[in-house]
């Protein structure tokens, strides 16, 4: 039977994918209007489709346009954000630090951390190599 999960509690409130920086620099009041004042989340910065840096922000709408004019400028011209709940905000820098890792994007210089977390690889590799080793007479 299949592991059931219980009832789904979203992660995400909400959601803007694709949308040109010149929204943010053309019209900030409508920008600052429809985020609205409070809302944390992670943030992706593209050229063209190409993530080009992940990051985290608890105002949304002070960080984006933050990137306009510091050292990221001119490096994006497309960006995606994500609202996350208010009760899930706690997991914004795991959040942030995963999907750096996975999409390994060329603005972040970086590979993050996790906030606690137990790196498995070496015992994984261990147990990995003593169930090769049964395969073979052990050598003298």
């Amino acid at each position: 039977m299949a592991k059931r999960w219980g009832k789904a509690e979203p992660l995400v409130a909400a959601h803007i994918k694709g949308v040109s920086f010149a929204a943010i620099q053309q019209h900030p009041e409508t920008f600052d209007e429809f985020i609205g004042h409070g809302k944390s989340g992670i943030y992706v910065l593209r050229k063209d489709r190409d993530v080009y840096y992940v990051g985290l922000a608890g105002s949304l709408r002070k960080r984006l346009p933050a990137h306009l004019n510091d050292h990221l400028r001119g490096k994006w011209n497309w960006f995606d954000l994500y609202i996350i709940k208010k009760t899930k905000v706690k997991y914004l820098r795991d959040l942030e630090s995963l999907l750096i890792r996975v999409s390994k994007p060329p603005g972040n210089k970086t590979e993050p951390h996790f906030i606690c977390h137990k790196n498995i690889t070496k015992q994984f590799k261990k147990a990995l190599e003593h169930e090769i080793g049964s395969f073979f007479i052990p050598s003298d």
